[in-house]
């Protein structure tokens, strides 16, 4: 029996016991198998997760920063007010030593109800709000009540694709599509996804489309991956996996596995198994197959 006439399930079966074996060929055999070359070329892989994405209402934000401003304001008047009150006790007691101790009380307190003000901040709407300072934070809501930003929630099942998040893409339907950056993690978990969540920034004039309490889908674009590109034409599957020949010098070929392909167009995306600027087989990789097995072309 010929070898091309072994049945694809027993040639992959033998691949998976015996390893690759290199292949050596001279040119002119080269030439009569038609085995062609071309450069692996690098490439990134961005794969997009199906999420959600629900409008924050920026009313507790905008209450929770005017308070702060407020306290911030009575926290410095009054910790001054001690400040000269001490000062007067202790120059020609003017002020009595039991009204220089009420003041710095009252500078405490006010100090301490700020500080609570700002745990609540960071408590309530995460450590990226918090970074932003007060100055910033103002910044935000003023361009949350004139409908020039909008923050969301972003949630996916079990919190697939939200790792090193940077950007989702908002589905309006018929409105089209906004663009959100992540800012920042949320404080609590979604109890119906078990999403840890993500809070988003979303900018520009459509904006203004992102109503209180709307949930839209989100598609979550997770950070790309660094690999190589492999044309169709040069993949072999060979026992369940995918495979590429590589000319490791002229005349001699390796036959690689490909880690992690995932399907692109025109071929495949592989984080491993070949380097950018490897020769990888474009034509001629079934003869090779067969060449390393002794037998006629594979299947």
């Amino acid at each position: 029996m010929k070898a091309w006439l072994i049945p694809a399930a027993l040639v992959a079966s033998a691949a998976v016991a015996q390893p690759p074996r290199p292949v050596t060929i001279d040119a002119a055999t080269m030439r009569r198998l038609g085995v062609v070359t071309a450069p692996a070329r690098a490439t990134a892989h961005t794969s997009a997760v199906s999420g959600f994405a629900r409008v924050l209402d920026p009313i507790p934000l905008a209450q929770l920063d005017s308070d702060i401003a407020a306290a911030a304001a009575t926290a410095a008047a009054s910790a001054a007010e001690a400040k000269r009150a001490e000062a007067l006790f202790a120059s020609d007691a003017t002020v009595s030593r039991k009204a220089a101790q009420a003041a710095r009380a009252q500078a405490q307190g006010d100090a301490a109800r700020l500080a609570l003000l700002r745990r609540r901040l960071g408590l309530e709407w995460g450590p990226a709000i918090v970074r932003l300072g007060d100055a910033r934070r103002d910044a935000l809501v003023q361009a949350l009540a004139a409908g020039r930003t909008a923050l969301l929630r972003i949630d996916s099942a079990g919190g697939e694709g939200q790792a090193g998040l940077r950007t989702v893409t908002i589905d309006l339907g018929e409105l089209g599509t906004v663009g959100a950056t992540i800012i920042g993690p949320a404080r609590a978990a979604d109890p119906r996804l078990q999403s840890p969540g993500l809070i988003a920034r979303a900018n520009g004039a459509k904006a203004s489309l992102l109503s209180t309490g709307l949930t839209v889908p989100a598609n979550i674009h997770a950070v790309a991956r660094s690999g190589i590109f492999v044309p169709a034409a040069a993949i072999l599957r060979i026992g369940g996996a995918s495979w590429a020949y590589v000319m490791t010098r002229p005349g001699t070929f390796a036959r690689r596995r490909l880690q992690d392909p995932l399907p692109t167009t025109g071929g495949l995306f592989a984080s491993g198994g070949i380097s950018a600027g490897e020769a990888i087989v474009t034509s001629g990789a079934s003869a090779l197959y067969a060449a390393e097995h002794g037998g006629g072309p594979a299947e």
